[in-house]
């Protein structure tokens, strides 16, 4: 009895608060007054088909009208979701205004000059703009991913508008460039997104990898082919090979290597000087240098500069791999006990 008294005092607050009457509550329900006189009075409970028409009217949510008590969390939501949409609405209206009025001035004043190059670079500037700022509020899901594909399209329209406008020859090693920037920062976040993530899985950085060494090498072959000739080629080529065999074995020494970090750390440093050993040889080869001057170290004082880099890489391996000998035998020791 006191369950029915309490929702019928609550049926009957809410109803108070819109301002209505029995009557009026009737009317909207299809029901006597007696029979919503009898719901405030506690004598009976609301049909249950009468459930969803009473919420409606009295403007509560059924969990509201179970518990007969307001849930202030739940409006609370609903409103922070209302004040969401409205923002949405205004915010892309606003910014649907200012990009017309960039538009339609500039359109205008292009026309009216016989040609539209400057026309074309404004659209794919806004294009870009309105991937960075439109884009992460209009997208409910993958906002990142939307963001960065709308972007980078964006950005490769404009390098096209503004190619076109300067007549210049620059698109193909801009959008390499970007490519591999792009690469370097945003790849390993976007194979982590679930749409991707189940592919590559364990794979992740060997596929960074792959694509940002691709991306060097397209960006060495094309920019020393296009701006300089085939001894540059092989110059830029021999030097990105060196440089992208020492990130690999760095790489594939911490991903791949089932030691501890002491361990890792230690190759890590033999590696770079071995890597060291190795550019002193060649580049002195390269220059024409014999073997046997290169090992006595004649009258080259970067050479000598190099031998000291070398000796402390290797100290510091050293040390490393002492200390992974020692990590090891302390971690073993509690173990066999």
């Amino acid at each position: 009895m006191e369950d029915k008294i309490t929702l019928g005092k609550f049926i009957q607050s809410k109803r108070k608060e819109l301002g209505l009457s029995q009557k009026d509550l009737a009317k909207e329900l299809y029901v006597t007054e007696s029979a919503v006189s009898k719901w405030e009075r506690g004598v009976s409970y609301p049909d249950i088909t009468m459930i969803s028409g009473l919420c409606r009217v009295l403007g509560i949510s059924e969990h509201e009208l179970c518990t007969a008590s307001e849930d202030n969390q739940q409006r609370e939501a609903e409103f922070m979701v209302r004040s969401y949409k409205s923002f949405v609405r205004g915010y892309t209206i606003i910014t649907g205004i200012g990009y017309l009025a960039a538009i339609i001035p500039s359109f205008i004043y292009n026309v009216a000059h016989g040609g539209i190059g400057w026309f074309m670079v404004l659209i794919t500037s806004l294009m870009l703009t309105f991937s960075f700022i439109n884009v992460p509020v209009l997208v409910r899901e993958n906002r990142a991913l939307w963001t960065l594909g709308t972007s980078t399209v964006s950005l490769m329209l404009l390098y096209v508008a503004g190619c076109i406008y300067s007549h210049g020859d620059w698109f193909v090693m801009a959008v390499l460039g970007t490519l591999l920037g792009e690469a370097i920062v945003f790849l390993p976040f976007v194979l982590r997104s679930e749409r991707l993530e189940k592919y590559v899985r364990n794979s992740k950085g060997l596929v960074c990898m792959a694509a940002d060494s691709v991306l060097t090498f397209a960006c060495v072959v094309f920019g020393t082919l296009k701006y300089g000739d085939v001894v540059d080629l092989r110059d830029g080529m021999l030097a990105t090979v060196t440089c992208v065999a020492l990130v690999w074995a760095v790489f594939l020494i911490i991903r791949y290597l089932k030691v501890n970090g002491f361990f890792k750390g230690a190759l890590c440093f033999v590696a770079s000087a071995v890597w060291v050993v190795a550019m002193t040889v060649l580049s002195n080869a390269w220059n024409g240098m014999k073997l046997s001057d290169i090992i006595s170290l004649k009258g080259a004082d970067n050479d000598r500069c190099d031998v000291i880099v070398c000796l402390c890489l290797a100290g510091v391996a050293a040390v490393l791999a002492i200390a992974g000998a020692v990590y090891k035998f302390v971690r073993k020791k509690p173990q066999d006990r």
